[in-house]
């Protein structure tokens, strides 16, 4: 069956727009992207084709988005050849995963895959960062640093710490690989204060972009110096009144709902009538404001118990990479046997293989 994504009405900022929203796991790249270039004022004019597609249409297949996206990024680009060649390469292959590799500093490293964004015009952010108030020897270890190298220091700290090798640095080496270490475990959701902190201040007001965390892409909107991340999970279909999350902590402990006008989201009266009838019919307050105050507790609920679930997963695969490491440290294992895993976000090596996109 070929992969396809339904749209969704919703009224921003006074316009109606229709958005797409993710059927199954994998294309959230596509999807960010594709949202952004619906929603974004400032790339609507190179978009109508696109807007067009998804206004007239309940379902939108893979190779119609992917053809209206290249003909778009023939349209509007002015550069050399380069971008435009890996456009026609990469997206035809976008919805099966986008390797992308942070830096600690709040950039990413200019791989071809950067040429996608770059040629749209479209910002690539993170909030991955290390916080430049902590220690200043610390701060410098560690924002010279990318997931990739991080991960290239552990396996070499491995390496020299199960005596496999020995180098002139070794050192140096296993120190930036206990910071780094230490900074892995204190951000497991791949957010920190600090880069959220950042991001709501270097981002233009009302502008677009797409957040890249925990190996998902997100359309992302700042308002009102706050900051909201589309809801594009197929679940939230017929949710009308939910259409943003808000991106203030970085657990999830405080992000909640809100409508398409950045008001506190509203009940179903529908998906809540089976819950307020017999459970609210003797207390002394209205049904309706029942109602709101069940929905809001359930929207805390759930997005708590989304993020929680999420941050103990990757907890997990820590704790199972650090446990092998451990465990290599005390056997005799050949160096070629001694690999660092990806915990969270996936890492240009050879012999992996793109990964699907998990819902967030």
């Amino acid at each position: 069956m070929e992969l396809s994504f339904t749209t969704k009405s919703v009224e921003i900022n006074g316009q109606n727009h229709k958005i797409l929203l993710q059927n199954e796991n994998g294309p959230c790249a596509l999807l960010a992207l594709a949202n952004v270039m619906i929603l974004s004022p400032k790339h609507t004019q190179f978009s109508c084709q696109l807007i067009q597609l998804v206004n007239k249409k309940n379902e939108i297949f893979l190779r119609e988005l992917v053809q209206v996206l290249a003909d778009i990024g023939l349209q509007v680009t002015d550069n050399s050849g380069t971008d435009v060649s890996e456009l026609l390469t990469l997206l035809p292959q976008l919805h099966k995963g986008l390797d992308i590799n942070p830096e600690f500093n709040g950039s990413f490293e200019n791989s071809r895959e950067m040429s996608i964004f770059r040629l749209f015009n479209v910002d690539l952010v993170h909030g991955w960062v290390v916080d430049n108030s902590s220690n200043i020897a610390t701060n410098e270890k560690l924002s010279r640093y990318s997931y990739e190298s991080a991960q290239r220091v552990l396996t070499q700290a491995a390496d020299i710490n199960s005596g496999i090798s020995r180098d002139d640095n070794s050192k140096e080496i296993l120190d930036d690989a206990m910071h780094i270490e230490l900074f892995l475990n204190e951000s497991p959701t791949q957010l920190t204060t600090f880069g959220l902190q950042l991001l709501r201040q270097k981002l233009p007001h009302n502008m677009y972009s797409i957040l890249f965390r925990n190996d998902h892409f997100s359309t992302l909107y700042k308002y009102k110096d706050q900051l909201y991340t589309l809801v594009t999970d197929f679940g939230y279909k017929n949710c009308k009144d939910i259409v943003w999350q808000s991106l203030v902590s970085v657990d999830g402990s405080g992000d909640v709902f809100f409508a398409a006008d950045f008001s506190s989201a509203k009940a179903d009266e529908r998906q809540l009538s089976h819950q307020t009838e017999n459970v609210f019919e003797t207390d002394n307050i209205p049904v309706e404001e029942a109602q709101q105050i069940e929905n809001d507790k359930e929207l805390a609920r759930h997005l708590q118990q989304q993020e929680q679930e999420r941050v103990k997963k990757l907890e997990t695969k820590r704790k199972n990479r650090l446990s092998g490491r451990n465990l290599e440290k005390n056997l005799p294992v050949k160096k070629e046997t001694v690999k660092q895993k990806s915990s969270s976000v996936k890492v240009k090596r050879p012999e992996s293989s793109k990964s699907g996109c998990t819902l967030m």
